[in-house]
């Protein structure tokens, strides 16, 4: 049985390309399904409404086939990643795993983001110049919106570490960067494929 994932959960990335999966092959057979009944009806005639169907049933499996694609290149983190990152968090601290985002210009993927205080830290072994594109998109976003956010994004656990060492202990946000955090927290959740 298929256990549902919210999106940044442990094994959401796993969850959402087996119900892509599913989705594109189940629309797949309903269309040829609709075609072949239309067929056996028809006298074995192509011109009918069910042929229509069918090929109107080819665009929302078009759709999932496209998302399939984005999402299938990627891999779920390491349990032991995971639990390395898990190490770092204070209270209050808000982990997405696995979020596969979109831009214009490609799609994206971190094996954790987290939002602590008013800063957003990226862990991702995915090679330097991507990384870098993608917290150039981060920051992008973060103008755009006019969230007050630091952004940092990593490949390196020894360079997360110390990022989150940094922190200050006891880090009291403004109402303006409280406000802020949730706009952050909002935007990630939407953005994540």
């Amino acid at each position: 049985m298929l256990i549902k994932k919210e999106k940044g959960e442990y094994g959401y990335l796993k969850y959402k390309k087996t119900v892509l999966i599913f989705g594109f092959f189940g629309v797949l057979l309903a269309s040829v399904g609709i075609f072949v009944l239309g067929l056996a009806l028809n006298k074995w005639e192509a011109r009918n409404v069910f042929t229509v169907l069918s090929i109107l049933g080819v665009l929302p499996g078009a759709k999932v086939l496209t998302l399939l694609i984005v999402v299938f290149p990627n891999k779920c983190i390491s349990g032991e990643e995971k639990n390395f990152i898990e190490g770092l968090l204070k209270p209050g601290d808000i982990v997405f795993y696995d979020p596969v985002f979109t831009s214009r210009e490609r799609p994206m993927h971190l094996d954790a983001i987290v939002v602590t205080g008013h800063q957003i830290i990226g862990y991702s072994t995915q090679k330097k110049d991507k990384l870098d594109k993608t917290e150039k998109y981060f920051k992008t976003e973060c103008e755009n919106r006019k969230l007050d956010h630091v952004c940092f994004l990593t490949d390196s656990s020894k360079a997360l570490s110390n990022r989150f060492r940094m922190r200050s202990e006891e880090e009291t946000l403004t109402e303006k960067q409280q406000a802020d955090r949730n706009g952050v927290l909002e935007f990630i959740r939407t953005a994540i494929v």
